[in-house]
């Protein structure tokens, strides 16, 4: 057994729910996108498998290659093609609060024993208040968003669905490609819903901070921590 498997083993045992987050660059460790997602929808304290195409600003080390970059999309078919659990690109969808081409999200609920894909009983527009400004819903939320289909027997399952769903039964597969130089959108900095904030106390796009803004926002005027 792998060290990875014994650490989440272990606090699978001390019962510590977590988010695994995977940073992706081509050719670095695209390869290894399907074990992630196979590892959340086996453990049950997982709670979100998320993909970052990596962006080309910050702390990365290696040479840039913007004409060989993974994309939403890239990743998005990887999931598919390298999991072991069955999906397509319907089961995607845009994350509700954000410009679509900002992130992708598909979700699953286990229990029973089964672990089945939900998208296509998720109301999205519904769904857009309950997510804008958090990414865990409680039963009662997520229950609301498990909408009706038009025919009788996804109307019934539905039905069931809201019933018996749990927060804790839900375990979502995230897509998020922040910008950088090479791939800004000002649409999407328009439409976004990540911010921080600045030194001046101004709540920017996170995208638009990392991308244009960060060298001109200096930390000068503020006192360092004592180490």
């Amino acid at each position: 057994m792998s060290v990875r498997q014994n650490v989440l083993d272990h606090l699978a045992d001390l019962g510590i729910c977590m988010q695994l987050t995977m940073t992706v660059a081509r050719g670095v460790n695209d390869s290894e996108v399907g074990w992630v997602v196979d590892t959340a929808l086996d453990y049950s304290n997982v709670k979100v498998a998320a993909f970052q195409p990596v962006t080309y600003s910050g702390r990365y080390d290696l040479p840039p290659d913007p004409m060989n970059r993974l994309t939403l999309s890239d990743i998005a078919h990887a999931v598919i093609a390298k999991a072991s659990k069955r999906m397509s690109t319907e089961q995607f969808a845009p994350i509700p609060c954000s410009h679509p081409n900002c992130g992708w999200i598909s979700l699953f609920a286990r229990r029973f024993g089964l672990t089945l894909n939900i998208m296509g009983h998720i109301d999205l527009p519904r769904a857009m208040s309950q997510a804008a400004y958090k990414t865990v819903l409680s039963t009662p939320e997520i229950r609301e968003i498990v909408g009706a289909d038009e025919t009788v027997g996804r109307r019934i399952a539905a039905s069931i669905g809201r019933r018996l769903i749990r927060a804790r039964d839900v375990v979502g597969i995230a897509i998020k490609p922040f910008m950088d130089r090479f791939n800004y959108d000002q649409d999407r900095v328009s439409a976004c819903c990540h911010h921080l904030m600045d030194t001046h106390g101004n709540a920017v796009s996170f995208c638009e901070y990392n991308a244009r803004l960060r060298p001109h926002d200096s930390w000068e005027p503020f006192p360092e921590l004592d180490s």
